[in-house]
């Protein structure tokens, strides 16, 4: 039987070529080195291993525990991240909701000053009279009553 590269058997069994290393070096897999260097790895040896996956099923290979750890400490990163991203926006809604509180409520002040400054004024006008002297006005002579007079 024709033995796999360590590539062709990753793809074969469906995980990565680091989980194939770490299994050949733990001695749960065996396999031979050709004259290159390069690993030969018997595939009834592999699939006794790790189970026959068809190429279709997995375009991906399995990720390491490394991996799965690296993983997964990105994933807390960003679990933090979110939790503290929203603890901002609901900082930034309260706050945004006592500002609209206080300006409504500073909107509400002006206008009641404003009425009572306009009410004042009316009645400030109300109360002016008009102070002109007033010119008493001889009535207009006719032309006899001038040359007769």
């Amino acid at each position: 039987m024709v033995k796999l590269s360590l590539n062709k058997a990753a793809k074969e069994a469906g995980v990565a070529k680091s989980t194939l290393l770490d299994a050949l070096s733990a001695g749960r897999m065996s396999a031979e080195k050709n004259e290159k260097g390069h690993w030969e790895i018997d595939p009834s040896e592999l699939f006794r291993v790790f189970s026959k996956t068809s190429s279709a099923e997995h375009k991906k290979p399995f990720p390491t525990p490394l991996e799965n750890h690296q993983k997964t400490t990105q994933n807390s990163a960003l679990e933090i991240e979110v939790k503290m991203l929203r603890e901002q926006i609901e900082r930034m809604d309260s706050e945004r909701d006592r500002e609209r509180s206080q300006l409504t409520d500073q909107i509400e002040a002006l206008k009641e000053q404003a009425e009572r400054q306009s009410a004042d004024h009316r009645q400030a006008l109300a109360a002016l009279t008009d102070q002109r002297e007033k010119v008493t006005q001889q009535p207009k002579r006719g032309l006899w009553a001038r040359m007769l007079g």
